[in-house]
């Protein structure tokens, strides 16, 4: 090879390029092996450096957009005291309104009542017997709803019944043979009811007949009738020994004037002929007296035997008005000892009785149509306006009367009628009624209803409207909720303008019905059907 070969190969190794410029690109090395110094870089070399630097990049960018995204997320959770106030800040005030209209109002009051049975009758037990020492509900025929009937058990009580009858007046003492009075008369009534009159006694005289008739109405029960007692019994005992005693001193002294008077008619006997002549008027004496002696002893067993034998005890019946009548209560279960009132029961149709206002009180007359509403049973009923009362804070309610309890107006059977205060017509405290005062003012307003009111009705608070005329042409109204009185006593609405603007209208009212009333605007005011009136905020 020539020189100018290796001159040419090394001035392309080191030499410019065509046009005399240097060439920049690196010079190659002879491969001088792994171990040479001064040995260049690699190309492979190079490219991990690169990767590297580009690895670090992008963790820095990584990092970066975490901490903006939690500086976000952070920033959402941050409030300021503004903003806490704003978001917790209740919403503006909004008014509610309605718009008056021209309609057409039934002329009508509208208030609330109640219903409510006339008269509750609170049963407490008694004691009929002395040897009863403590009184325990042995026995309960009837459940609280049930309906009961005249002659029906109620309870039992120590081994006693009680049961019901029909009479106006409670029971205030015990009825026996040789009682008299209206309350005989009572029982006579109901008793001839049950199919049980009592034949051959005078009305209100408990006789033999009505002993009868009480007798088959314990058989009817499974109960022995009670007996007026040992005393009364003892008494006749010793009348039917006085009486027998009498009967046989008649017997003797007859006896004794027959023999007598035979002697006198026989002559063979002269002697005792005047004997007997001589003893005779003395034995017609004696006899007489002896017949008169019987005569009274016969009268005083007829009054003992009258006065003995089947009894009704006070704390045995419960006397109600009318039937059928309601329990609305039970108070213990057997077994349980009594310590008040053990059934509650109520008798004859139930009571509506409303509540006006004086300023509706004013409007109502007696005779007026009413309709009754009961909201929770969906039920309608008509009827008139009874009666009103005089203004009252007691709230309507029937009357509360209870019956029996200790010293309940009977004595012990055989003693005689007893006395205490707590008698079975419920001693001084019957008849309270059973209303409670300190409520606001108000006019009751009794209704006469055109059909008995239904029992699902009792104790239920019901809408009632007094129709008060026909109906006229349309008029005015507002809804009831618009109208309010003003501390100066008018009676006014709020109107609203279309600028947002209130202005206080006096008003007069007129009738109302379904809860709008009419409106006649006062004191010269402008109230035009469409304006807009406040009914609330």
């Amino acid at each position: 090879m020539g020189e100018s070969g290796l001159f040419g190969r090394a001035q392309r190794s080191t030499g410019g390029t065509g046009d005399g410029a240097p060439d920049q690109r690196p010079v190659e090395a002879p491969d001088a092996g792994p171990g040479a110094v001064g040995a260049a870089p690699t190309s492979g070399a190079g490219l991990s450096r690169t990767a590297r630097r580009r690895r670090v990049l992008l963790a820095v960018a990584a990092a970066a957009a975490l901490v903006s995204a939690g500086g976000l997320a952070a920033s959402s959770l941050v409030r300021s005291p503004a903003e806490r106030a704003a978001r917790t800040a209740p919403p503006p005030d909004t008014v509610l309104t309605a718009a008056a209209t021209m309609q057409v109002i039934n002329p009508s009051v509208v208030l609330r009542g109640t219903v409510y049975p006339p008269a509750r009758y609170d049963v407490t037990p008694a004691s009929a017997s002395a040897e009863v020492t403590r009184l325990y509900v042995s026995g309960l025929s009837v459940r609280a709803g049930d309906q009961v009937v005249a002659g029906r058990l109620l309870a039992e009580v120590s081994g006693q019944p009680l049961f019901a009858l029909a009479g106006a007046v409670p029971a205030y003492r015990d009825l026996k043979p040789g009682s008299t009075g209206s309350d005989v008369a009572e029982l006579q009534d109901a008793l001839a009811a049950l199919g049980l009159p009592a034949h051959g006694d005078d009305r209100g005289g408990f006789g033999a007949g009505t002993a009868r008739a009480v007798t088959d109405l314990y058989t009817r029960l499974g109960y022995p009738v009670p007996t007026t007692g040992a005393v009364t019994q003892q008494a006749v005992d010793t009348a039917r020994k006085a009486a027998d005693t009498a009967q046989q001193s008649v017997d003797a002294l007859a006896a004794r004037r027959k023999a007598a008077a035979g002697a006198t008619a026989d002559p063979s006997a002269a002697p005792a002929g005047a004997e007997a002549a001589a003893t005779g008027p003395v034995l017609d004496q004696q006899l007489a007296t002896a017949r008169k002696e019987l005569t009274a002893a016969r009268a005083a067993l007829a009054r003992a035997e009258a006065l003995n034998g089947p009894m009704v005890p006070a704390a045995h019946v419960v006397f109600l008005p009318a039937f059928p009548a309601t329990v609305t209560a039970v108070n213990a279960a057997v077994g349980s000892p009594v310590s008040g009132p053990l059934l509650s029961l109520s008798s004859g149709g139930l009571s509506l009785t409303g509540q006006l206002t004086q300023a509706q009180a004013a409007a109502v007359r007696p005779g007026m149509p009413v309709q009754v509403l009961s909201e929770a049973a969906n039920t309608t009923v008509t009827g008139t306006v009874g009666a009103l009362g005089a203004p009252t804070t007691v709230a309507p309610a029937g009357q509360v009367i209870p019956i029996g309890g200790a010293g309940g107006g009977a004595g012990d059977p055989g003693t005689g009628p007893g006395g205490g205060t707590g008698g079975g017509a419920g001693g001084q405290d019957g008849g309270a009624g059973g209303g409670k005062a300190g409520g606001a003012l108000y006019v009751p307003l009794t209704v006469t209803p055109d059909a008995p009111l239904p029992a699902g009705l009792n104790g239920q608070n019901v809408r009632i409207t007094v129709l008060k005329g026909a109906s006229g042409p349309p008029v005015l109204t507002v809804p009831v909720a618009a109208v309010f009185t003003t501390s100066a006593g008018r009676t006014s609405v709020t109107r609203l303008d279309a600028a947002g603007r209130r202005s206080t209208l006096a008003v007069t009212l007129g009738a109302s019905d379904q809860g709008f009333v009419g409106v006649t605007p006062a004191d010269g005011g402008e109230l035009r059907a469409g304006d807009l009136v406040v009914v609330g905020r």
